[in-house]
Parts: C-alpha cells; sequence; structure tokens
C-alpha cells in the first residue's frame, strides 16, 4: 500500500501540520489544508479572508498532540474513498514554501488536476453548512478567483471530529472530481443519508449525507436521478485507469504470504485494494465485478486463523485506519481451487476471520468484495464495496528463501559427513 508519513515544515505564517501522503506521483492532488489560509478577495461572493488554521483548543498558531493526531486521522481517512484511483490525497503543499497566500491561491488556479482543501474557520462569510466547492474544476487546465479552492468550516459546521470532517472533505472533493449530489430517490431531498442510517453496516453516499454512517461510499444511483459515481469520476476526469495493487487476480498469478518465522503473516506485505472491473462498466453489483485478489500460502498440517481487516493501515502497520469503504469476503481454496472455507464477519463488519484445521498441502486465500450493498429504502441504487484492505494470521509454515535452503542443505550434508566420520 501506498503511503508516506514526514514531518511538516512550518512557515512564519502558518503551523506545521505532518506532512502525509497517500499515493505520491499520483496524476491528480487533493491538498488538505490544516494550517490556514489568508484568502484576497471574494469566492462565489463571500469573503473568506484570514482563515485560521484548524485548532481543538481555540490556539490556531500551532497543533497540539490531540489536533496533530486528528489531523492524521481525519487525511487516513479521506485517502480510503480514493485508494485506488490515480489520485495523491496529502496535506503536503504543492506550491512552493516561497509563495505568499495570494500567490499560492494563483499557483493553485493555474495547476491541472489539483484540489486544495482547507479545512478550518467557520461558515459565517459564506452561510450555513459544513463545506463547499465548485463542481467540475479538476479537469480545466486553468481557472480563476480561487475556484481550484474549497471550503470545509470544522468551527460551525462539521464539528473538528475526523469522521465528521472527513464526510464534508470527501464530498467536496467528490464535487472539484465533477461529481453532482446523491440526492434522496425516495422522497426527493437533494441529499440522501439513507434514511439517517447508523451503525454497524450501515451506508450513506459520499455525495449525500455520510456523518452518521459506519461507511461513506460511493454509489450507483438510481437511472435517470442519480449518477453512478465511479463510473462518472473515471469516465470524465481524464487522470488514467484505476490503479492495480499488484497482487495476483487468479490462482496462477497468486502473491505469496509472506510468514514471519513466529507463523504470523507479515500484514504490511499482505496489503492491497479491491476495485470495480472495467469490462463491467464499472458496476457495483456482485463480486465478480470487482477485482479479486489471490493468495498463496503452504500448510504443514494443523491449525491456522486468517483475517481480513476492512481498510488501509497508513497510520500504523497491521492496525486498520478508520473510515473503511471496502467490505470483504475472505475464503480458503484448495489447490485445485475448490473452496474449503469462507471467513466469519465480526459484528463490526469490518474484520472477516477462518480458522480450522487444515492438511499438509498447498493453499490460497482469496479475498474478494463483499458486492453491492442495497438499501430497502432506496433499493435501485447500489453502494460500491471497494478500497483497501490486509490481512493478519497465525499458525502458517515459513517456507525459507532459496539461498537460505542452500544454506540448509549445506548444514546438512556438512552434520551427514561428520556422522559418517564419528561412526
Amino acid at each position: 500500500m501506498v503511503g508516506t508519513i514526514i514531518t511538516g515544515i512550518s512557515s512564519a505564517q502558518h503551523p506545521a501540520a505532518p506532512a502525509l501522503s497517500s499515493n505520491p506521483g499520483a496524476k491528480y492532488t487533493i491538498y488538505l489544508n490544516f494550517s490556514g489560509f489568508n484568502y484576497s478577495g471574494t469566492w462565489s461572493g463571500g469573503t473568506p479572508g484570514n482563515v485560521p488554521a484548524y485548532t481543538q483548543d481555540g490556539d490556531a498558531s500551532t497543533f497540539n498532540a490531540a489536533e496533530i493526531a486528528a489531523i492524521k486521522e481525519t487525511w487516513a481517512r479521506v485517502a480510503q474513498p480514493y485508494v485506488g484511483f490515480n489520485i495523491n490525497v496529502t496535506t503536503v503543499d504543492p506550491a512552493s514554501s516561497s509563495l505568499n497566500d495570494a500567490q499560492r491561491k494563483n499557483f493553485y488556479d493555474q495547476t491541472q488536476y489539483l484540489t486544495h482543501t482547507v479545512i478550518g474557520g467557520g461558515y459565517d462569510w459564506f452561510g450555513p453548512s459544513g463545506g463547499v466547492s465548485f463542481v467540475g474544476i479538476a479537469q480545466q487546465a486553468t481557472t480563476s478567483n480561487g475556484m481550484r479552492t474549497n471550503w470545509v468550516f470544522p468551527v460551525n459546521g462539521t464539528g473538528t471530529s475526523p469522521k465528521y470532517m472527513t464526510a464534508a472533505i470527501a464530498h467536496e472533493d467528490g464535487h472539484h472530481l465533477r461529481l453532482p449530489h446523491q440526492s434522496d430517490e425516495n422522497n426527493g431531498n437533494g441529499y440522501s443519508n439513507n434514511n439517517n442510517m447508523t451503525g454497524n453496516g450501515s451506508y450513506a453516499p459520499i455525495m449525500g449525507t455520510s456523518y452518521d454512517s459506519q461507511r461513506g461510499t460511493w454509489r450507483d444511483g438510481k437511472n435517470g436521478v442519480n449518477v453512478n459515481d465511479v463510473a462518472e469520476l473515471q469516465n470524465n476526469l481524464s487522470i488514467g485507469p484505476l490503479l492495480d495493487s499488484g497482487v495476483g487476480h487468479t490462482m496462477g498469478s497468486a502473491t505469496a504470504l509472506v510468514v514471519n518465522p513466529d507463523g504470523t503473516i507479515d500484514s504490511g506485505a499482505a496489503k492491497s485494494w479491491i476495485m470495480p472491473k472495467a469490462s463491467t462498466g464499472y458496476s457495483a453489483v456482485g463480486e465478480n465485478s470487482y477485482t479479486k485478489d489471490y493468495f498463496s500460502f503452504q500448510s504443514n498440517g494443523g491449525f491456522i486463523s486468517l483475517t481480513a481487516h476492512d481498510g488501509s493501515s497508513f497510520l500504523q502497520e497491521g492496525v486498520a485506519d478508520p473510515g473503511a469503504t471496502m467490505r470483504s469476503v475472505l475464503r480458503i481454496l484448495d489447490i485445485n481451487g475448490a473452496v474449503i472455507g469462507t471467513s466469519i464477519e465480526d459484528s463490526t463488519t469490518l474484520l472477516h476471520t477462518w480458522s480450522g484445521n487444515l492438511g499438509p498441502g498447498s493453499y490460497y486465500a482469496q479475498v474478494v468484495s463483499y458486492g453491492e450493498y442495497i438499501s430497502s429504502y432506496e433499493p435501485d441504487s447500489r453502494y460500491f464495496n471497494m478500497g483497501a484492505y490486509f490481512l493478519s494470521g497465525s499458525g502458517f509454515t515459513s517456507v525459507p528463501e532459496p539461498g537460505t535452503m542452500l544454506a540448509l542443505a549445506g548444514g546438512i550434508g556438512l552434520l551427514l559427513k561428520r556422522r559418517r566420520k564419528s561412526a
């Protein structure tokens, strides 16, 4: 999984946010600006002025430990729905540090495939809302009057929690990427929140209102009412195809699970993402509409446990970041591809585990999408289950590398010679 965390650099004007990037080098950049921005002039009739940095304690001149943790979590959450797209979600300012804010605004306007999201202050200069953005700015070669900048209002809009800020950030950035609202297909309201579904296993559309649902995801809306978010993103942005994680998508190309000496899975090497297949028109329907991942492993016989964790692990290796958009199904296959075990999903709907005894031999772990989620409230829409996951497990057989095998063979031969001499 791509992702970097480095130390931020402060300026005399703004406090330093931690420097975080989900996919460095991607064609499109979503820059999350938590450090404040002095906006000269008007934006869609309002006057933002000097927007302070994100703050929880009222001191916008510096970030305390809690604020840094919230920035990191918000970044990780916002990155989730954009995993697998040719998009880098970052807190690293793409503009030169030598520029003042007026020059930065001009730089953003003149830089294609860039979104600048200011996360700070309140909505008083604009009007009651969690955030605001122009629509369809991403593909334009140049813009003017700050159109490449959009806004999220933690002070009196979303509140300062990472979950609520993420719902607004991902939504406003979706607008920059040319996505319209996902309206309520039952009552015609301009924003669907899936009848305010909450709790484990709940979904709401990112381009509706997803503040309180467990998963805010892209949605394939009802024909003639709402768009297919993923198809709209791919068909209108010209940012390249959906990205492949490099994990094998067939048994023949399966990626070998890396096993630690204690028999546990190396989670850092067993991470990937599941995306819709272009050949199916970016459909959300059924697991066969998505890529499938295969991992190979060996067993000497005995008990193993393997878990698929929904979400990325940008912040801490082997620990799922909050805000997963993926919902997985894990299966164990024998050497012939027959399914011999299917994971059990826990109550959070974020962990999917298979445990059991295996005889000696070769096996595969298959990870697939849960398929579409369908709400009984809006039954003509399909929610995508796509995004990042990683594996953990124990009881596995560690397979030595070829060099280690040669060394072991040499040691065994030497031992036999010594035994013969002593005999």
